[in-house]
């Protein structure tokens, strides 16, 4: 496939949902090069390197009017699956801040297929749930369950999907449910973010091979803004995307991408759409000879590659937002709605943001977040 300057764009879900590939590899040896590091934390990318790694919002924007909680609510948290950390994170985030105001909650395995969500989604209105969460569930997937709480009166929200502003608003098909709302980051800002990471990095002199997955409409709505952003660099070339499933993750696409490497050797950037993709494609180029040639960029923040971007194995960035504040938006905007009141705009409620390099990744083991008091401020909103 010819590499061109402008590659295609496409319109706005969640990229949680094939979480669970990211901890099916493990890579031992080899390292990626950092030649890039230093020009662009200094000279004339100096201004793009600081932009795409320091957090976007800086403080906290969230809300600013205040919700009146409905007493002792029960929340029921419906996880796409409880094995993958990529569902798991917000989940915490829901239990830590529903602690916060004063609701009972609960978190249900979804078990990673409709059925088993939507039987979950069922448990939940049986345990009596006064509103259900879905963590990086597709709507159109499970609509015997959302006609089941609409039925019983139950709203259901969601969270990591990318149907609801900031992103474009993605309606549901004719005769199809959606969610009440849908919180997650500004998928394009931070594909922008992206694009000046890897102009930044490479000296306006990067050639990437960008993956993605039409599945999802955060991926595509990331994928709008990141190849807006690498069109302003004149000195790269970006390939056009070349687009896979879930199911071609872990056999189909690694040899995929390192065919593509060997007949297109200039290429020296790799973009993945999802950090499970990424994690699957880390060691067939690690062991194709290309750990020191090609830097591979994901999205999403998952701790084990975040461990490859400390051990410079191949994956050199990632595109992170802060799983547990989406927790207290979430809360945030279930008591609104709970109480009659709007929901905040947008939807997303300023949800922080950052592309993660070796320079400002989180010590092992720990998601990365904001550093403002935002736990503190959705406190103050909260009224009992």
């Amino acid at each position: 496939m010819p590499i061109h300057k402008r590659a295609v764009c496409a319109a706005a879900a969640s990229v949680f949902a094939l979480s669970a590939l990211a901890a099916c590899s493990s890579v031992n040896g080899g390292s990626t090069s950092t030649s890039g590091d230093k020009t662009a934390s200094s000279g004339a990318y100096s201004a793009q390197y600081k932009s795409a790694t320091e957090a976007s919002p800086a403080k906290f924007e969230g809300p600013s009017a205040a919700v009146q909680a409905k007493p002792n609510a029960k929340i029921a948290v419906i996880t796409c699956y409880s094995i993958l950390s990529g569902c798991v994170s917000p989940a915490k985030g829901i239990e830590e801040a529903a602690k916060d105001i004063g609701w009972q909650v609960r978190t249900f395995d979804g078990g990673g297929t409709a059925d088993k969500q939507i039987a979950q989604m069922l448990n939940a209105l049986s345990w009596g749930a006064d509103i259900i969460v879905n963590v990086a569930i597709d709507p159109n997937s499970v609509q015997d369950g959302l006609r089941a709480a609409k039925k019983a009166g139950v709203p259901v929200g969601a969270g990591s999907n990318g149907l609801e502003s900031p992103n474009p608003e993605v309606k549901p098909a004719a005769g199809k449910l959606g969610y009440a709302f849908d919180v997650g980051p500004d998928y394009a800002a931070l594909g922008g973010k992206t694009a000046d990471w890897i102009t930044a990095d490479s000296g306006g002199k990067a050639h990437v091979a960008v993956y993605s997955d039409k599945t999802f409409p955060s991926v595509m709505a990331l994928q709008k803004g990141l190849l807006s952003g690498l069109d302003k660099c004149s000195g790269c070339s970006v390939s056009a995307p070349q687009y896979f499933t879930g199911a071609q993750v872990s056999q189909v696409l690694p040899q995929s991408v390192v065919s593509y490497v060997r007949s297109h050797p200039e290429t020296n950037y790799v973009f993945m759409p999802y950090d499970p993709a990424a994690a699957a494609v880390v060691p067939a180029l690690q062991q194709a000879g290309y750990g020191d040639k090609v830097k591979v960029v994901g999205v999403l923040g998952s701790q084990e590659n975040l461990n490859f971007i400390r051990d410079g194995r191949v994956q050199a960035a990632d595109a992170a937002y802060d799983n547990r504040y989406m927790g207290y938006a979430v809360v945030d905007q279930s008591a609104r709605l709970l109480a009659g009141q709007p929901l905040a705009q947008p939807e997303g409620e300023n949800l922080p943001y950052v592309v993660l390099d070796k320079s400002n990744a989180p010590a092992s083991g720990s998601d990365w977040q904001a550093s403002f008091d935002y736990v503190s401020a959705y406190a103050d909103l909260w009224k009992h």
